[in-house]
Parts: structure tokens; sequence; C-alpha cells
């Protein structure tokens, strides 16, 4: 797999600087900013802008590289506030959190191994006569 740095270096400075823009903008919530405001502080064109997205195969992946890297930062401040919800110290007066406490379980995977068990129903029904019978047949396979 190719590295960031490599990716980065086949960059110019203006697609280097988008990408930073357009990190910044996914995270932004409501403050996000237009596509012609970001292609405007870099120096480009709204089309340029939109083929890097689009076309451009470095851009596209080191865009994402950046992306991922700024949502893993953000993981242990989430896991914080999970643990927070989990010893209730601080929200929900002081209770913990029952959902909180099953994403925590799940996260790591700390469920015990569940097995389902499918129900097959049959198109005809059985009298009791035929039950017994299929009874008996078993226990004699059993048997043998």
């Amino acid at each position: 797999m190719e590295t960031i740095d490599s990716l980065k270096e086949r960059l110019t400075v203006q697609q280097l600087q988008a990408v930073e823009l357009l990190v910044e903008n996914e995270f932004a919530g409501k403050n996000k900013r237009t596509q012609d405001e970001i292609a405007n502080e870099v120096g480009v064109s709204r089309m340029t802008l939109f083929s890097w997205r689009t076309e451009n195969a470095d851009f596209i992946e080191y865009f994402r590289r950046k992306a991922d890297e700024r949502l893993n930062a953000m993981s242990v401040m989430v896991d914080a506030k999970l643990i927070s919800l989990i010893d209730g110290s601080q929200w929900n007066n002081g209770i913990p959190s029952a959902r909180a406490i099953d994403i925590f379980y799940r996260r790591f995977g700390l469920y015990p191994e569940h097995k389902k068990v499918l129900s097959i129903e049959s198109e005809k029904s059985l009298d009791i006569d035929e039950m017994k019978r299929q009874i008996e047949e078993m226990r004699k396979k059993r048997k043998n």
C-alpha cells in the first residue's frame, strides 16, 4: 500500500491546501463552506476543484487518508465520552447508561457467542399418532 507521504509528493501546493480545507469542511457541522468558497481560497475554479475530487486518483486517496486521520484522532475523545456514560460520573444523575455499556461490549467484542436457532415450519401438520411414530423411529435409530 502506498504511503501518505508518497501521495503528498505527487500533489501540488494548491491541491494539498484544498485537501486540508475539504477535510476541515467535512467536520465543520453547520459551518460548512461551499465548494466555490474553498476553490476561491485555494485560487482555482470550482470546476478544477471538482475535477480533482472526482478524477485525480492521488487527490482522492490523499483526501480519504487525511479524513481517516482526523476521524481516528477523534476516537480517543469518543471513547472518553463512552466511559463517562458508563460510569455515570457526568450524565444521567450518576446512573450508568445501559446503552453505553452495550456499545462498549460490542466495540471490544466482549459479548459471548450466541447461537441462533431457526425454526422450519412444515407445510403439513402432523397428527399425534404420526409424531409418536416418528419419535419411535428416531429412538430405534439411536439404539442401532
